[in-house]
């Protein structure tokens, strides 16, 4: 299956159901307006599953109804966060030095989701993981909390490093296939998993939180982001 995002809310995990020609797609209900209900008849639960013929999957996601899913995200569920972690996504495409492999990561054990998993380039084809927790400089996280969250997701890869590395060395290529990475690039992934967070804005606030988690952790690794207006830039 692979399920369709948007602004981090997924608008349907699509499984195809094999010998049937038959696709079942499950969407959250509030994403779903009652006219596409009219016409799709799904079964109603908390999550509407509907089961449909390949002929009408693209009638189900059509512009006009992606667009309708879209804007009810944009109600029931903005997150600050998670757009600004597709910013990064974007603004970060086509490196070769460091390249976004995963957002939302959850393996068998975790009960909390690692933001953004990165390759960072070392010597020739060698990558080594990084993992990218993205917070807002007034998340109330910042005051501590971030340290042990991040230290235990690189410590979990560390502990299982060998899955994530087959995992992601698939991964990789699988998204090479589908024309979304350089087709040029080797990747192999090499031990000791790097941590950072990446912090957005709210800089009289983030500028003291930054402090403390210096104190508290020296080691941990920040980058601050600002939203600073430098008119002398303005071209």
């Amino acid at each position: 299956y692979f399920n369709l995002y948007y602004k981090g809310n997924s608008l349907g995990k699509i499984s195809f159901i094999p010998k049937t020609g038959l696709y079942n797609i499950r969407i959250h209900h509030k994403f779903i307006d009652q006219r596409i209900k009219e016409r799709f008849k799904p079964q109603e639960n908390t999550y509407l599953t509907f089961i449909i013929p390949k002929e009408q999957l693209h009638p189900l996601f059509s512009r006009g109804n992606l667009t309708s899913m879209s804007h009810k995200v944009k109600i029931v569920n903005y997150q600050e966060e998670v757009i600004f972690e597709q910013m990064i996504m974007t603004d970060n495409v086509d490196r070769k030095d460091f390249i976004i492999i995963d957002r939302q990561i959850m393996d068998k054990k975790a009960k909390t989701k690692m933001d953004l998993l990165t390759l960072v380039k070392q010597a020739d084809s060698n990558y080594q993981f990084c993992v990218i927790e993205v917070k807002l400089g007034n998340n109330p996280e910042l005051k501590g909390d971030v340290i042990d969250q991040l230290k235990g997701y690189t410590d979990r890869i560390e502990q299982n490093f060998e899955p994530y590395k087959k995992c992601y060395e698939l991964n990789f290529r699988q998204k090479q296939e589908l024309g979304l990475f350089d087709r040029s690039l080797n990747i192999n992934i090499i031990p000791e998993v790097l941590g950072i967070v990446v912090i957005l804005g709210y800089s009289g606030l983030a500028q003291k939180r930054i402090a403390k988690l210096k104190e508290k952790d020296p080691s941990i690794k920040i980058l601050h982001l600002k939203n600073v207006i430098d008119l002398l830039k303005a071209r």
